[in-house]
């Protein structure tokens, strides 16, 4: 009895979080894989809405009264960010490296921390290196090689001024998903941060519920659009599917399902935590999710990564740990 300290309630509602996002991102590369990226997010608010409305519901967990509009345009307008940051992480994951993509968008927390600094939090020395490691290992992340003579052979090629003897440069290509992942860190480190002030007038699960209706109403809005576009088009011409991919097969909703329900739990799971700690120690938490993905699509992708961009993967580990203290 009383040989453990007992563990603050904002810390583990983080970890939790981290955990639940890890899974949840492996199992979103699998569904954007099988059915597409925009499919995926359509699906995963259809899940998400029916089980907290099943579930969180009738056990007492949701209450849908008296609920400031101000406040719940507010918590709309944020999920609505978020729900454009995960489009381009599931992008990401769709056509990159998961091992890579993860890391950069865990990154987000190092955005999150310094905007809880200017706006008050007062974090210790160490946190402050945590957030310089976290950035500094994005760079080396996204760093690409000197493309070799293969590779360069492959590259688009330009001359130069005929005056320096004609050669040539390589211009320099980002690994795909790069950009997309970079994207979704930036809107990640701002709507995450933004969240504090909503999460404290509605709570973490109304939040979370407001986010996933306001999501689904989104998607459910541009796929009609996409439809009636597609249907005005001649047969001759080519119909846009990214709002409504041919039928997945049974594997997607084998992926969509549980990165629904774990990536609804993590979100739950984020706001009760920057209730009860700062958000500059709970986000960073949070996106120790990369981990779990890196480690999942080690065992099972057998993905790997250049050694100077396990560099940055481990710089961004311990600038998350440190970040944490």
């Amino acid at each position: 009895m009383g040989a453990f300290p007992a563990v603050n309630s904002g810390i583990a509602f983080g970890l939790v979080a981290a955990l639940c996002w890890g899974i949840a991102d492996f199992c979103a590369r699998g569904s954007s894989r099988a059915g597409g990226t925009f499919l995926t997010l359509l699906a995963i608010q259809v899940v998400a809405v029916a089980a907290l409305l099943g579930i969180a519901l009738p056990l007492g967990l949701l209450s849908l009264s008296a609920m400031p509009l101000g406040m719940v345009l507010a918590a709309a307008g944020v999920s609505l960010a978020i729900l454009a940051g995960a489009g381009f992480l599931y992008r990401a994951f769709a056509i990159g490296t998961l091992a890579l993509a993860s890391p950069i968008a865990a990154s987000f927390a190092a955005i999150t921390a310094l905007l809880a600094l200017v706006t008050g939090e007062r974090p210790a020395l160490t946190q402050l290196v945590g957030i310089a490691l976290t950035l500094g290992g994005v760079v080396l992340a996204s760093s690409v090689s000197t493309p070799t003579r293969a590779e360069a052979g492959k590259a688009r090629a330009l001359p130069t001024d005929p005056a320096i003897g004609g050669r040539w440069r390589v211009t320099w290509h980002p690994e795909p998903g790069l950009i997309e992942a970079l994207a979704s860190m930036l809107i990640f480190g701002v709507a995450y941060w933004a969240l504090r002030f909503v999460v404290g007038a509605l709570g973490g699960v109304r939040t979370a519920f407001i986010g996933k209706v306001t999501d689904l109403l989104a998607l459910s809005v541009i796929a009609l659009v996409g439809a009636s576009v597609a249907r005005r088009r001649s047969r001759s011409l080519a119909t846009p599917r990214w709002y409504a991919p041919r039928r997945p097969p049974f594997a997607f909703w084998l992926f969509v399902v549980p990165a629904a329900l774990l990536d609804t739990t993590a979100n739950i799971a984020y706001n009760l935590g920057i209730t009860r700690a700062l958000v500059s120690v709970v986000v960073v938490l949070s996106s120790l999710f990369s981990a779990v993905t890196v480690l999942l699509a080690w065992i099972f992708l057998r993905e790997r990564l250049r050694g100077w961009q396990w560099v940055g993967v481990s710089a961004i580990f311990v600038g998350i740990v440190l970040v944490s203290r």
